[in-house]
């Protein structure tokens, strides 16, 4: 259980493993996911809630070797998009890191989807993705943008237009959302819940 895990004691491990400014978004994820879970009427432990936000990122400041290294050792199942770009196994890496020390098996899983979203994340990972996108040092959306998404009725819906700003953003990039995101996509427009 989560609540075994002191919370100063996690921020300060985090404080020395990450980046400054990848500790300061890791923190604002871990803030932002109780916020929205006070907004949509959630009912996780709020400590274990917080705490998967904070840890999410725990593998990211890993280079792509490292990463890669992980992986294989570890015998760590990939979608096939996270095979080819090294930085989207920080998520699969993060969370077979925290299952190794203990953590909660809907916080593991939700952090092994935060990058890529998926039918299998979770409540907790679907508001984990959705915290990771918005939370307030995200620059890539300003404020009027921010409050348009957070006025959206339900999570489902709010992720709904997450999945179809990031495939918009990739379009112009010349890239596309992973399978597994355009899976969640159709389950979500379908009227699925996680």
């Amino acid at each position: 259980m989560s609540s075994h895990f002191d919370s100063t004691v996690l921020e300060q491990e985090l404080s020395e493993t990450l980046s400054a400014k990848r500790y300061q978004h890791s923190v604002a994820v871990g803030e932002t996911c109780v916020r929205l879970q006070h907004r949509y009427h959630e009912t996780f432990d709020e400590r274990e809630l917080c705490q998967c936000g904070l840890m999410h990122d725990i593998a990211r400041d890993w280079n792509a070797k490292r990463l890669i290294q992980f992986a294989d050792d570890h015998h760590l199942p990939l979608e096939s998009e996270e095979k080819g770009c090294a930085v989207l196994l920080h998520a699969p890496v993060g969370a077979a890191l925290l299952q190794e020390r203990g953590f909660p098996e809907q916080l593991c899983i939700a952090v092994r989807y935060h990058t890529i979203g998926s039918i299998y994340m979770g409540r907790m990972g679907l508001l984990l993705y959705i915290a990771d996108y918005i939370e307030p040092n995200r620059m890539h959306l300003d404020d009027e943008m921010r409050s348009s998404l957070l006025a959206e009725p339900t999570l489902e819906a709010l992720c709904i237009r997450i999945l179809e700003a990031e495939r918009a953003h990739l379009l112009t990039k010349g890239k596309v959302v992973t399978h597994s995101g355009l899976e969640l996509l159709h389950f979500l427009q379908e009227g699925g819940k996680l």
